[in-house]
């Protein structure tokens, strides 16, 4: 007879019998719009009958270029160590100044070019037309 250590398989039935007795992972809940962000995105909706020009972009104490997306999210564009990134995050106010939270994204230049292609084909909005 194999001792349970010396069998590679028994390790594995083993590790699995002990995984299944632990409780399943609970579900990430799904994010809800904030009152700001509902309000935002009926007017971008309305802009969106409109053939209308590129918003200006805002600039930061930085310098960097941003848009807001509502009064709590932007995207920043920036530099970092020579390379350019878009960056989509959650923004807090503190004794006065807007600062970058942690919640958010930085994707390179190529993410974001790969991201754009994507909402520009129509790929995302078929999915999420699926999903509606």
């Amino acid at each position: 007879k194999e001792a349970v250590g010396d069998n590679p398989l028994a390790c594995q039935s083993q590790t699995t019998a002990t995984m299944s007795l632990q409780e399943p992972k609970p579900k990430k809940q799904r994010v809800e719009l904030e009152e700001d962000d509902e309000e935002h995105a009926e007017s971008e909706s309305a802009a969106e009958d409109e053939d209308e020009a590129p918003v200006a972009a805002q600039r930061n104490d930085e310098g960097d270029a941003y848009f807001e997306l509502s009064s709590k999210r932007r995207v920043t564009v920036r530099k970092f160590k020579g390379r350019t990134f878009v960056d989509l995050r959650e923004v807090y106010e503190k004794d006065g100044k807007t600062l970058p939270g942690k919640k958010g994204i930085s994707l390179s230049l190529e993410q974001f070019e790969l991201l754009s292609s994507l909402v520009k084909g129509g790929s995302i909005q078929k999915e999420i037309d699926a999903l509606e």
